[in-house]
């Protein structure tokens, strides 16, 4: 009996002694703090091994690649950080649990005699734009600004001005640009001088073509909610409209315009008097999700970038709660699983009700409700 409780006491321990730990071509140790099987790698080794950000303060330590970050509370006792998950401080260095960094960042984690984490080269699929210039890979990347150019670590491909080096492509520039930042979907955005991306607002007139929606006393919902799009549209110079006449559009059609608007209204109608709300349960990306911290804390540049890219569409929606009832008007918020609030942008669903709808004055006010609360939002 002893012998059995002496082997499962060794066979633990073997366990959690150090492991060889391969990050990308780096390697280093993976360390098993507080005896919960849990390991942990440096986070500079894992930084440098795999191309990702890395940033420390005080009480916290994040590592990011493009639009995904995982930040980790940062602790002093060995035994409390494994057992909370959190980063662990040792010295000078900082380890942070290996697995959840894997799956928040999309690496490739795999244990056997060690702990082996890899990222797949990125390809690059092309860019577009002059300033801000667009590059697109197929997967999130970091870019390093260096005096005479920029480096998109850990990516491969051709294209015009790019060089391949053993990092990753390498753009010379004659001028560095001021910003780099990346907006999601493998995209990185660089930019000069104090110009600053544009937002794009996309209004989409629900139903059309063979889809009538709902009907009421010869009034279609079709109808309506392009005549609420066009007049929005009309005091917004530059919005934009998914469709501009009854034609019949398909989700995927629609999901491709708003992925690259900042601010999405979907126009819908239904039976009574009722104004309803809906917003995204979720949001697509590590960027978007944490919109809406980071527009309350940025600077106004920074803020008016992330509302092109990311956008909070909380904040659009009590525009537009204001906007309604300065009118006299209440609108029901609700979440909803549909799938046009669910892109980057700050994307809500509006559903009116046929019976405030029957009247030419009636619609003009609405949109006039609309147009002001995405001008409120976006200033």
């Amino acid at each position: 009996m002893r012998s059995w409780i002496a082997l499962f006491l060794l066979g633990l321990a073997l366990a959690q002694a150090p492991k060889p730990l391969k990050a990308g071509a780096l390697t280093g140790e993976a360390l098993y703090p507080g005896g919960r099987g849990v390991s942990y790698g440096e986070a500079g080794l894992l930084a440098r091994g795999l191309g990702l950000a890395l940033w420390q303060g005080k009480d916290q330590v994040a590592l990011g690649l493009g639009a995904r970050y995982k930040a980790f509370p940062l602790l002093d006792k060995e035994a409390e950080a494994a057992a909370r998950g959190a980063a662990w401080r040792q010295g000078e260095k900082v380890y942070v649990p290996l697995r959840p960094l894997a799956e928040a960042l999309g690496l490739q984690y795999r244990a056997q005699e060690g702990v082996f984490l890899t990222l797949p080269w990125a390809a690059y699929l092309g860019a577009e734009g002059e300033n801000p210039r667009v590059f697109r890979f197929d997967r999130e990347v970091n870019a390093v600004v260096r005096p005479e150019g920029v480096l998109f670590l850990l990516a491969r491909g051709e294209g015009p001005g790019l060089e391949q080096e053993a990092l990753g492509l390498f753009l010379p520039l004659p001028t560095p640009p001021d910003r780099v930042y990346y907006p999601g979907g493998g995209r990185v955005v660089l930019a000069w001088g104090r110009a600053s991306p544009k937002p794009t607002v996309l209004l989409d007139p629900g139903h059309g073509g063979e889809d009538a929606g709902v009907e009421a006393g010869g009034l279609r919902e079709k109808d309506l909610t392009l005549d609420l799009a066009r007049r929005t549209a009309a005091l917004l110079p530059g919005a934009q409209l998914t469709r501009t006449g009854d034609q019949t559009l398909s989700l995927g059609e629609r999901l491709a315009l708003a992925e690259r608007a900042s601010v999405v209204v979907s126009f819908h109608a239904a039976q009574g008097a009722g104004i309803a709300l809906y917003l995204p349960k979720d949001r697509p990306s590590p960027l978007a999700r944490s919109a809406e911290g980071l527009l309350a804390t940025s600077p106004p540049d920074r803020a008016r970038l992330l509302k092109v890219y990311a956008g909070s569409p909380e904040r659009l929606a009590q525009a537009l709660e204001a906007a309604f009832a300065k009118r006299g008007l209440v609108v029901a918020r609700a979440e909803g699983p549909y799938a046009l609030t669910r892109v980057s942008g700050a994307a809500v669903l509006l559903e009116v009700g046929l019976e405030r709808l029957k009247t030419p004055e009636a619609r003009a006010q609405v949109a006039q409700a609309v147009a002001e609360a995405i001008r409120a939002y976006l200033e």
